[in-house]
């Protein structure tokens, strides 16, 4: 089976700490044989909430009630290039979940509301409005460079840090 993003995440998240999916192998069964009939990125949001403590509100500028958000990304192929998209209207912290292919695995990150305006660049011509946050991944280092200081160790680390 090839290992997608959607894959990966219901296999190492939601299958483990969603509270639906963790209590029952039929569900586990029937998302590992079809990843891509889930929304697995909401999937993965009421797994943080369940494990952190809060409750998914998905807010305009915030999906949980303490105001943090979600982001999932990728480590694009090309370039081992990151992007975080869409962080122009975020009023808090960011917890983000970065699928990497190269590793066919997920890591953590937790941006703290103070650093994410410092962090965040404008995008370029017809999206030019919408900002994001940018690195790469260094594969022999197995680093995110500029973002490495807010790599977690763990999803329940993701989900449990506070400002």
């Amino acid at each position: 089976m090839i290992k997608s993003k959607n894959y990966v995440l219901l296999r190492d998240i939601v299958t483990v700490y969603h509270p639906d999916f963790s209590t029952n192998e039929e569900l586990k069964k029937i998302a590992l044989k079809d990843p891509d009939y889930f929304n697995v990125e909401r999937l993965v949001e009421v797994s943080l909430a369940h494990i952190g403590g809060y409750k998914f509100v998905d807010e305009f500028g915030y999906d949980f009630d303490d105001f943090t958000d979600s982001k999932t990304t990728s480590v694009q192929p090309s370039g081992k290039c990151m992007d975080i998209g869409s962080v122009e209207c975020k009023i808090g912290s960011l917890r983000v979940t970065i699928y990497n292919p190269f590793k066919h695995a997920v890591d953590y990150m937790f941006i703290p509301k103070s650093d994410v305006p410092t962090l965040k660049v404008f995008n370029y011509g017809k999206n030019s409005q919408k900002e994001r946050i940018r690195t790469t991944w260094n594969e022999k280092n197995d680093s995110y460079n500029c973002l490495e200081q807010y790599r977690l160790s763990s999803f329940i680390e993701m989900a449990t840090t506070m400002d």
